[in-house]
């Protein structure tokens, strides 16, 4: 297969497979067939669409973008009161903005997700002389990603149909009830209204895909990234349990092919990390910044609010919140997994090496040696590639959250 966003094929030597028990005939790829199953439900898949899917793909995304058009109006009239709101209408655009670069993101990335696909189609074979362990990880880590973008997926679909329901309701009884700022003449007009909620029923189809399928695809990928750098400290082990000074000629070759394999499998890891973090730097950059808006927006609007606060305001306040609050740890913390498994990897590796074999095999030697330097740079998942994603970044965002809402309020 071309190179799509610097991954490829990964082609394993013969000579590495050779004497090896044959191959597991299943591969762990049911967590992306999901991810596929869902893009095909908005019309982003790339394959099999016509025309009229295919402008359908189009009109989904820009509903997210469109949703933010009245609160640009409304600031344009100058019909906000305060500060206060200001920042509120600045996080429900940024939101909006960001559900939107989301799906043309997943839409962007399809043939990289096929990629992915082959990569982890392409472990398997190098997983024989570890069949039994690898089989194990491989099924518990399929098992938890399919579970985890199944929930992510159904959890934003309750909150859509919660909000379609209650917008129904608002047009039912003529109350112009939006969870969006808008010009009052727009909210005062009938037909104005009426499109702006046709807008937002076809935002709210997309919603979990866009936001749910995407966030659950991080940690899947981590997971995967994760597993795969566990199942190559078994190779390393397996690779050297015989003490190196009393491995003969014949078992130094067999020493020099599984050191081969070991850095294939290593060389596929990375190649899958790459593949990630192709997906996601460029939306966790922009999440960081959105959280900085959005976990504290709907504290200034009840704190601004001249009547008395509402059950239902308190409501979607939490659900706001909560809402930020997960997209931002679910980012955070599936680069630490990525992270912490690079880590075990690299002493994996270090605890692997054994000079004597590199004295008596030079080419055996460099392999070793190129596996040890590899493994000592870990892997991280980034935000634009400035800042790792790990939890002590999701808590220095969530400080610097607080010290904005403070300085906000301080402005009233």
């Amino acid at each position: 297969m071309a190179r799509v966003g610097g991954t490829a094929r990964v082609c394993v030597p013969d000579d590495t497979l050779e004497g090896a028990p044959a191959a597991p005939e299943r591969t762990y790829t049911a967590a992306l067939d999901v991810v596929v199953r869902y893009l095909r439900m908005v019309c982003a898949w790339p394959e099999g669409r016509g025309p009229l899917a295919r402008a359908f793909s189009y009109v989904l995304p820009y509903s997210f973008a469109s949703s933010g058009v009245p609160q640009l109006v409304y600031f344009a009239l100058g019909e906000h009161e305060d500060n206060v709101e200001l920042v509120g209408f600045l996080a429900d655009a940024l939101g909006s903005s960001l559900c939107c670069f989301k799906m043309f993101q997943l839409q962007k990335h399809a043939v990289t997700i096929m990629a992915v696909r082959e990569i982890l189609e392409g472990f398997t074979p190098m997983e024989r002389s570890v069949a039994a362990h690898a089989e194990l990880l491989n099924e518990h880590c399929e098992r938890r990603s399919v579970t985890i973008l199944r929930r992510y997926v159904r959890a934003y679909s309750v909150l859509s149909a919660l909000t379609v329901v209650f917008m129904v309701l608002a047009v039912i009884r003529n109350d112009p009830w939006y969870s969006v700022k808008a010009p009052r003449y727009m909210m005062e007009t009938r037909p104005l209204y009426l499109f702006m909620v046709v807008i937002a029923t076809i935002e709210l189809y997309a919603f979990p895909v866009a936001i749910g399928l995407y966030d659950g695809m991080i940690f899947t990928l981590s997971l995967h990234t994760a597993c795969k750098c566990d199942v190559l400290a078994l190779v390393l082990e397996q690779a050297v349990r015989q003490d190196a000074d009393e491995i003969g000629l014949q078992d130094g070759a067999e020493e020099g092919k599984r050191m081969r394999l070991c850095a294939v499998y290593h060389q596929q890891i990375i190649r899958l990390h790459r593949a990630s973090e192709s997906i996601f730097s460029t939306v966790a950059l922009c999440q960081m910044f959105y959280t900085l808006f959005g976990l504290g927006t709907p504290l200034f609007r009840m704190l601004n609010k001249t009547q008395e606060v509402e059950p239902q305001d308190i409501a979607f306040s939490a659900v706001y919140v909560m809402w930020t609050f997960i997209q931002l740890f679910t980012f955070c913390y599936s680069g630490d997994i990525v992270a912490k498994a690079s880590t075990r990897l690299s002493l994996a590796s270090y605890v692997s090496f054994h000079p004597s074999l590199s004295g008596k095999d030079t080419q055996l030697g460099r392999i070793q040696n190129m596996i040890v330097l590899r493994a000592q740079r870990p892997l991280f998942l980034t935000a634009g590639r400035l800042t790792n994603l790990t939890l002590k970044l999701f808590q220095d965002i969530m400080r610097r959250s607080y010290s904005l809402y403070s300085t906000v309020l301080r402005m009233r």
